[in-house]
């Protein structure tokens, strides 16, 4: 094909995944946004990984956030790692250097020390929420007696019940989620460094904690996930998600990410 006939080559620019140890070891077929291969550009003893990506295109797709994730977490289980925020772009690789990597470069060092040696883990916890309701029912007198009093009645002639019966088992359904949520953070916190509780608001929620767990912890912590399942088993379900980028104990990118 004739050059002349073609459009102007698309400009690229690099997307910053995170901060890592420079010499941190990348896999060969790890890729990123638009599959396209992952680097490391260092200054000093920090890095930044990064990925080439074509400047007239926006970001925010599904398969950009799950890319950007695909990315941080391979790498938070191969070394300590700081997450860059998602959509983080520079102009080239002197850029990188120069306003991201070099006036931070110290900054970047502390933390990733601090975080040598720990992983990120999630804990979810849901419940079984027709089994706990039935249990708060078979607990709670005045509960019972509502449900079976307005089950056949006219929502228009049991409007007042119905809404004491809702804020009744509001009540007791978060007295029963403190009680268990307890029992499952002093099985899981001895063995971290560091934790953080999540907001959720589905019903069926029951809690929701970031772990930052060394790695000589790691296999008394999963043991206790185990024990936790095992506890809330016929009642809920847990589910351990890891190791993963440390977003939740690392400092905000506001500072070094315009």
């Amino acid at each position: 094909m004739d050059d002349r006939t073609a459009g102007p080559a698309a400009l690229t620019a690099q997307y910053v995944y995170a901060i890592v140890p420079a010499g941190t070891s990348v896999p060969d077929d790890l890729t990123g946004i638009d599959d396209n291969g992952i680097e490391l550009i260092a200054h000093g003893p920090v890095a930044a990984v990064v990925g080439k990506v074509e400047t007239d295109r926006a970001f925010g797709l599904r398969d950009d956030l799950l890319a950007h994730s695909r990315v941080t977490d391979a790498l938070a289980g191969r070394c300590a790692l700081i997450p860059v925020r998602f959509g983080a772009v520079v102009t080239d690789t002197d850029a990188v250097v120069g306003e991201l990597l070099a006036p931070n470069v110290d900054y970047f060092a502390d933390v990733l020390d601090d975080l040598a040696g720990h992983r990120q883990y999630v804990v979810r916890a849901r419940y079984d929420e027709e089994a706990v309701l039935a249990e708060i029912v078979r607990e709670e007198p005045e509960i019972a007696a509502l449900r079976d009093h307005t089950r056949d009645l006219a929502v228009e002639a049991s409007w007042t019940e119905r809404l004491r019966l809702g804020e009744l088992v509001a009540r007791a359904l978060e007295i029963k989620r403190d009680i268990d949520s307890a029992a499952l953070l002093d099985l899981l916190v001895p063995h971290c460094g560091a934790w953080n509780i999540r907001a959720a608001g589905e019903v069926d929620h029951l809690v929701d904690v970031a772990f930052l767990v060394a790695d000589e912890q790691l296999e008394a912590f999963e043991q206790a996930a185990e024990q936790a399942a095992r506890d809330l088993a016929g009642r809920g379900r847990v589910r351990l998600v890891g190791p993963m980028a440390p977003y939740d104990f690392v400092p905000g990118d506001d500072r070094w990410v315009s």
